[in-house]
């Protein structure tokens, strides 16, 4: 070829070129602000040059519009990945395809956190128009014709990238947290294919991961199997579990659906957790649980938050429990309340909680108490009962419930002060013994300034003064004190009423303050913190009347609350159905955050980078212990989301079938 047919194709791969820079160019950005580090991994480069040369690909063809077709493309773009910053700067994680169907909700209840962002981080946003500010400068430039010749090299071209990029994806191998792993596992959150694949083809991948149904397969490691079955020769006829008498093979010959004969399958082959001396213990108590907006050990102090305080010096101890979720309240409340693992594919808008509302949930605590006790259940939440489908959700499990303006009113709205919630709710059960009431908090929400929520003006005066270097910190403790003053008032009642030495209180915290930096947070709990130690909780387990206390070292999370609450009230239920393990069983105890980083008493893992911390010395851990840890928690994640997606429950129990939809808040089959 000729200097003249080089300049031709010079001039017709401009616009390649063009894209080419700007979908790098914003996936730097995206890394910077997410990820704090700029530039991508060459898988993502791999991905997202394909995406540039499709996309010139296609564009090639309009011969009139082009221009504002890609000025169009362009702002579309730029409104993409600057939502997705600014979802960052406030969630500290990207979001979704499926938060799309909410935005309306996320607009009406965060705006003021938005324009905010929007105006701390104007830098960052402004960034992404140079793209913009380039196409329109170079109009001319960047005009060129492709002809048929030009696009079949254009094709050949993005033909040969994307295979050697799945080439050496595949190359990597096929295990646990490999790349492999992440680009095809359907249970992945959205920044851990994000920072290996790039925003466009992590976009993609959600898309097409719930398209088939594959045949499903759980994994029980070989020692598992072997110690459960020396367990069964050894133990003692007396000894019982906490199981219930399930045929699967019956259940087996009822159906042909791949995961429900996986999970039969699977619960057939475990034993479940054993009955234990404290099963039945608190059999006799009431029993209220609170499911805290963005509580963390940093609210509790002896000083400011007594109430608080004076809840964690009695009854069971838990000196390793950590939080799983970093963000969304809606999946910490669901394992709380289900002891189940959220599907990770759902999100807010098509959440586990909303989903569950029209299965059958046999071991959820508003339904156990009013099944097997015959005790009515309440409901408590101080925002509207329409947000997240809780209107819907929770009756499910078993409760009566009241909410912002459906039983309830508040004096302010964003957020509702939790000691106005008590004041109003406390009246219905504690003249009902037994009873159990359960609360979701909202005093304790993000964000943490005095401008915008209510809660910290209203305690400001009592930590303005406190030696923290950003106001966050101290609002946030603001909004904390109006949870002690709600425990305060509970506490009094139920002195009052004669009922606090045979009644139980469990306050656990729905996710990770969010609402503060990571050096914020450290500043407040007073050491540095990292990917393990900040997800390190409390869960209060107050015990009224316990003469002395009953300390758990065994690791733990939201998962586990629910099993050990069901063991210690002695309730019926099936243990091998449910992801969370009773902590004072036999069984298999870890921490597990929701990307499937896992703590035990012998190793730290962390799925994102592979880094192994040793709790003991290396030679006392089982050979393969890290590898069996990691399929053994995916497979109860795996399982959460098969439980819930195909109504199991509803199969188990011969309750009818029930249509779980992914789709959106009102869709129908």
């Amino acid at each position: 070829m000729n200097c003249g047919d080089w300049k031709k194709i010079w001039t017709a791969g401009r616009p390649a070129c063009y894209w080419a820079f700007a979908l790098l160019y914003w996936e730097c950005l995206l890394s910077g602000a997410v990820f704090h580090r700029f530039g991508v991994r060459i898988y993502a480069l791999g991905f997202t040059l394909t995406a540039a040369l499709l996309l010139s690909l296609v564009l090639s063809f309009l011969k009139k519009g082009r221009f504002g077709t890609e000025i169009f493309l362009t702002v579309g773009l730029i409104l993409l990945y600057g939502s997705q910053v600014v979802y960052n700067f406030i969630f500290g994680t990207l979001y979704s395809l499926a938060m799309v169907s909410q935005g309306g909700e996320a607009m009406t209840n965060f705006w003021r956190e938005v324009l905010a962002t929007m105006r701390d981080h104007f830098p960052w946003l402004l960034a992404l128009f140079v793209p913009l500010i380039l196409r329109i400068a170079g109009r001319k430039w960047l005009d060129g014709q492709m002809k048929a010749r030009g696009r079949v090299v254009l094709l050949v071209l993005t033909i040969g990238i994307v295979a050697l990029t799945r080439f050496g994806i595949r190359q990597g191998g096929t295990q646990m947290f490999s790349d492999e792993y992440y680009y095809r596992s359907g249970e992945i959150a959205t920044n851990q294919t994000a920072q290996r694949f790039g925003l466009l083809t992590t976009l993609r991948l959600e898309l097409t991961r719930h398209a088939k149904v594959e045949e499903q397969t759980y994994y029980i490691p070989e020692e598992t199997q072997a110690a459960e079955e020396a367990e069964r020769e050894q133990t003692p006829a007396e000894v019982k579990y906490n199981v219930m008498d399930i045929d699967f093979d019956a259940l087996n010959a009822m159906t042909e659906d791949k995961k429900l004969l996986a999970i039969n399958d699977y619960c057939a082959k475990i034993s479940g957790t054993n009955q234990n001396e404290y099963t039945g213990m608190l059999k006799d108590y009431n029993l209220i649980v609170m499911c805290a907006e963005s509580f963390s050990p940093a609210a509790i102090d002896k000083d400011l938050t007594p109430n608080l305080y004076k809840l964690t010096q009695q009854g069971i101890i838990f000196n390793n429990y950590y939080n799983t979720f970093p963000n969304t309240t809606t999946d910490g409340e669901y394992a709380l309340m289900q002891g189940l693992y959220p599907d990770a594919g759902r999100s807010k808008a098509v959440s586990s909680l909303y989903a569950s509302r029209n299965s059958y949930l046999p071991f959820t605590l508003g339904n156990v108490f009013r099944d097997q006790r015959g005790v009515e259940s309440f409901g408590y939440h101080n925002y509207r009962g329409s947000y997240y489908g809780r209107s819907e959700s929770h009756p499910n499990m078993g409760y009566t419930m009241k909410f912002a303006g459906d039983g309830m009113t508040f004096t302010t709205n964003w957020p509702a002060s939790d000691l106005e919630m008590m004041e109003q709710s406390v009246d219905d059960y504690i003249g009902r013994e037994p009873f159990h009431a359960y609360y979701m908090t909202f005093s304790g929400h993000y964000k943490y300034d005095t401008g915008t929520n209510e809660m910290a003006k209203r305690n400001w005066d009592q930590v303005k003064d406190l030696p923290y270097s950003s106001n966050a910190i101290k609002a946030y403790l603001s909004c904390n004190i109006e949870l002690d003053k709600a425990i305060g008032y509970l506490m009094e009642r139920l002195e009052q009423a004669g009922v606090a030495d045979r009644t139980a209180i469990v306050i656990a915290g729905d996710h990770f303050p969010y609402g503060l930096k990571d050096s914020e947070y450290a500043e407040l709990i007073g050491h540095d913190i990292d990917d393990f130690s900040k997800y390190k909780s409390t869960l209060i387990f107050w015990v009224g009347g316990l003469e002395e206390n009953i300390v758990v070292d065994e690791y733990c999370c939201n998962v586990d609350v629910l099993p050990t609450i069901l063991n210690l009230w002695g309730f019926e239920y099936d243990s091998r159905l449910l992801a969370g393990t009773d902590v004072f069983s036999d069984g298999t105890h870890v921490a597990v955050l929701v990307d499937k980083s896992f703590l035990t008493d012998k190793v730290w893992f962390n799925a994102d980078t592979g880094e192994i911390r040793y709790q003991v010395p290396e030679s006392e851990v089982p050979e393969g212990y890290v590898e069996n840890m990691n399929q053994l928690i995916a497979t109860r994640f795996s399982i959460s989301a098969d439980i819930l997606n195909t109504a199991y429950y509803n199969f188990v129990f011969d309750k009818g079938k029930v249509y779980v939809n992914r789709l959106g808040w009102n869709s129908k089959k």
